[in-house]
């Protein structure tokens, strides 16, 4: 909901804030040019004026709640969400009253003549498909499912302890964090479950199939039978579900599977063997292959991230 929002200087305390900022002199990492990142933790109230933005910037609500401006507008935002200002924009931020956030934040630049191919032989896939997005995105404020907390927390482990190759580990999880947003970014511009899509009304079947995996996708061992339950032919299914929902229905099953990998890697509860088990996968090496393709990094690296992140 937009609402106009007053961002008058106040007492600005802060309990916390730790700032690295490069804008005399952007660090290089890869096609990344890197301005400032840093960690916030702030008192009710808190008030960041209104600025114009030159670069990039990704800020990730750990806790709490407030207001950012981006794309021209007041959102607000609470623990969890992720938010995209683009080169040019007036951004500025104010901290809920009585339950004030703290956020991670990251200013960043895509180095000029990356212009490749995702995926292009003989190197590292080009950024350029991520910067148009970030450009036409509309929405500049998503929902963090993928674990965003983990890169950022890396970047600042490396900072404060600097060590023999921190500086290709920064630009490891930079990437890592950059591509996580796009991922969030794409994945709210595709059609989530509603009875409607698109103004139409969304036909049974896929109906039925969504509802199916989101009623029993933690005891499902082979979508085959699922059919069998509501009485289509999977195929038919198939083609139905692609047809309406832009994506298949394993691609949609393995999505529920990793939302609920991520949660159950961040609580740290239960073991990487134990979560490979409870989401079904035939064994520990097909979860840890699959979440490696999906993520870029392993469930234990990943785990290992997260844990250090909550230790921030």
């Amino acid at each position: 909901m937009d609402q106009e929002v007053t961002y008058e200087q106040k007492d600005n305390r802060i309990d916390f804030h730790f700032d690295h900022i490069y804008f005399e002199n952007p660090q290089r990492f890869g096609s990344i040019d890197l301005f400032q990142v840093g960690d916030l933790s702030c008192q009710g109230g808190y008030v960041v004026n209104e600025h114009e933005q030159i670069c990039y910037e990704l800020t990730y609500i750990v806790s709490g709640r407030g207001w950012l401006k981006a794309g021209g507008t007041s959102h607000p935002v609470k623990e969890g969400d992720i938010v995209l200002n683009v080169p040019g924009e007036v951004h500025a931020c104010r901290a809920d009253d009585d339950d004030p956030f703290r956020y991670y934040y990251v200013g960043f630049d895509f180095a000029e003549g990356d212009a490749g191919e995702v995926g292009e032989a003989g190197g590292a896939p080009s950024l350029e498909p991520i910067r148009k997005m970030f450009d036409q995105t509309t929405q500049p404020v998503v929902s963090n499912m993928l674990g965003i907390e983990a890169p950022f927390a890396g970047i600042f482990k490396e900072l404060v302890n600097l060590k023999s190759y921190s500086s290709f580990m920064i630009g490891s999880y930079l990437q890592q964090l950059i591509v996580l947003a796009y991922r969030s970014f794409h994945d709210s511009r595709e059609t989530a479950y509603s009875p409607m899509l698109q103004g139409k009304e969304m036909t049974k079947p896929v109906h039925d199939v969504i509802r199916y995996i989101e009623d029993n996708w933690l005891r499902m061992t082979e979508l085959g039978a699922m059919a069998e339950e509501l009485h289509y032919s999977y195929s038919y299914l198939s083609h139905q579900f692609s047809k309406e929902m832009g994506l298949t229905i394993q691609e949609y099953y393995n999505r529920k599977r990793f939302e609920q990998a991520v949660k159950l890697l961040r609580e740290g509860r239960l073991t990487v063997t134990q979560i490979a088990d409870k989401l079904r996968y035939q064994s520990i090496h097909s979860f840890s292959k699959a979440f490696r393709l999906h993520f870029g990094i392993s469930p234990t690296e990943y785990q290992s991230i997260a844990t250090s992140a909550n230790q921030v």
